[in-house]
This record gives C-alpha cells, sequence and structure tokens, in this order.
C-alpha cells in the first residue's frame, strides 16, 4: 500500500501521512512561536539590562568627573603649599646666611 500516490487529480497523501504532515507543521509551527516569543522575552531583559548599564556608566562618569575636580583643587592647594614652604626657606636660609655673618664680625 502506498501512501503517496499520483493521479489525474494530482498528488493524493494517505491519511495518516497526512496527518503526520499536518502536525508536524502544526508542531514546528508552535516551536518556531515559542523561539521567537523567548527571544523577544530576553531581548527586552538584555535591553533593560543595557540601559541600566547606560545609566550606572553616566553616574560613574560623574563621579569620575567630581573626583577629577577635586584631585586638581588639591593638586593647586598642594603646589600653592609648596611655593609657601619654599618661601620659608628661603627666607630662613637668608636669615641663617645673616646669623653666620653677624657671628664673623669682630665684637668691638
Amino acid at each position: 500500500m502506498t501512501m503517496i500516490e499520483n493521479s489525474d487529480r494530482g498528488i493524493t497523501l494517505n491519511k495518516s501521512l497526512a496527518w503526520t504532515v499536518a502536525c508536524g507543521l502544526v508542531g514546528a509551527g508552535l516551536w518556531v512561536g515559542i523561539q521567537v516569543a523567548t527571544l523577544r522575552g530576553e531581548t527586552a531583559t538584555l535591553s533593560q539590562t543595557i540601559n541600566g548599564l547606560r545609566a550606572d556608566l553616566t553616574a560613574s562618569e560623574a563621579r569620575q568627573a567630581a573626583l577629577t575636580s577635586r584631585v586638581r583643587a588639591n593638586e593647586t592647594a598642594l603646589a600653592r603649599q609648596d611655593e609657601r614652604l619654599s618661601l620659608i626657606l628661603s627666607t630662613l636660609n637668608k636669615i641663617d646666611n645673616r646669623l653666620e655673618r653677624m657671628e664673623r664680625l669682630p665684637i668691638r
């Protein structure tokens, strides 16, 4: 008994083969639909995760900019303090030199 026949009316299928093909197509359609729905759900989840990471990145960049400005302010303050200490050292050296000259002078 053949399941597929070629006749004047075209190709005819046996009932069991027709049901098998129909169930296979329906099953394949359901499987593809489930896969597409799963991918859409995962895409939405990934999109939310990416948006969250972008927000975190923006906040991190803002914190980094704030820290950079604070570091620059501290560097500027330290440079000023170094300059003041250098001036104090210079003044102390001048005083030390004057004291040495005063010690070398004969006492009258």
